[in-house]
């Protein structure tokens, strides 16, 4: 099974309630700290790095600093690296529905220079990588753990992944869906790290805000199931509770980016709108709390379904080279850049 292929079986077998994950302690404060961009000439680099205790992890690295931040992808549950380097192809009818189709296996994904990987390697350095369990085949696969497991593993590993690569913070997070809470706890837990965050149609616990108790438990119960397909299994409320336990996140630059495509035909049901645990309205509802928690410009009008970045990659790729733009500024203008 390819890479693509196994993406594509991901989202199907996790199904649509699959998509949502966690966020705390986000907001107001004092203004983004300055950060100096490091800018060594590194070669572009795919295979595995040694995370320790005898494990390995895939990480693909390609382009250069030039004084902005190194972007690092951090993809949703089941999907990894691949999931960054391919786009819904032109003119495939997904594109027009009124629904987001390429989520329930519809529309033709194909690799693409204007993808989200190659185009921001264009600008800047850029890094994706594969977290246990979201590829089934090929030599490079990273070494498997215990199914579901802790968001916070997540956040160690990756750290511990671009440490080990020689990938010199501070970061500009890129996380989708899931990859929102691991990126949040990797700002909370190492805040000098990160420097930027571009969230695409990410998740976080001011969800429950508009869910209530029993919503969430469905939708955690279905996170927590792994499939032979789709191996990947999270553990969502101890996610909340992980970020819930941090100092809060200090702010950061940010763009918060919404899929305005319903996860359902607009036909369906009351009853089938609400059957993954949480409704299209309340994920879009929680979207604009996000931003106004990160005090983030909030890009809800993407013509996209939740994989903005398979639907309209140029609008993650212009939201990075923002964000980017901005720490770079920041830190040239407090004396913190080359």
């Amino acid at each position: 099974m390819t890479r693509a292929s196994f993406r594509r079986c991901a989202l199907r077998g996790a199904g649509i309630a699959a998509i949502l994950v966690a966020l705390a302690g986000c907001g107001g404060g004092s203004a983004p700290m300055a950060v100096a961009i490091a800018s060594p000439a590194k070669a572009d680099f795919a295979g595995l790095v040694p995370v320790g205790g005898g494990r390995q992890m895939y990480l693909q690295c390609s382009g250069s600093n030039r004084g902005l931040p190194t972007v690092v992808l951090i993809s949703g549950k089941g999907n990894g690296a691949a999931d960054w380097s391919e786009v819904l192809a032109p003119g495939d009818p997904a594109h027009g529905a009124d629904y987001d189709a390429l989520a329930w296996g519809e529309g033709q994904l194909v690799q693409s220079d204007a993808a989200v990987f190659p185009s921001v390697a264009r600008f800047a350095r850029v890094c994706a990588y594969d977290r246990p369990g979201v590829r089934l085949d090929g030599p490079d696969l990273s070494t498997p753990v215990a199914q579901p497991h802790a968001a916070d593993q997540d956040a160690e590993d990756l750290h511990r992944l671009l440490a080990a690569a020689g990938e010199p913070g501070p970061y500009l997070l890129v996380p989708h869906s899931y990859g929102g809470v691991v990126a949040m706890l990797m700002a909370q837990k190492w805040p000098a790290d990160v420097s930027g965050l571009v969230m695409v149609d990410a998740v976080s616990p001011l969800i429950r805000q508009v869910a209530d108790t029993g919503q969430l438990s469905t939708w955690d119960a279905l996170n927590r199931r792994s499939f032979p397909e789709a191996p990947e299994a999270v553990m969502l409320l101890d996610a909340f509770a992980e970020t819930d336990a941090l100092p809060p996140m200090r702010r950061l630059p940010a763009v918060v980016l919404s899929g305005d495509k319903p996860w359902l035909r607009p036909t369906a049901s009351a009853q089938q709108q609400s059957a993954g645990g949480v409704t299209f309205a309340e994920w879009r509802a929680m979207q604009r709390l996000l931003a106004g928690a990160l005090d983030a410009e909030l890009d809800e009008k993407t013509n996209s379904g939740h994989n903005i970045h398979a639907y309209s990659p140029l609008r993650v790729v212009d939201a990075i080279r923002h964000v980017a733009g901005t720490v770079a500024a920041v830190g040239e203008s407090s004396g913190g850049g080359n």
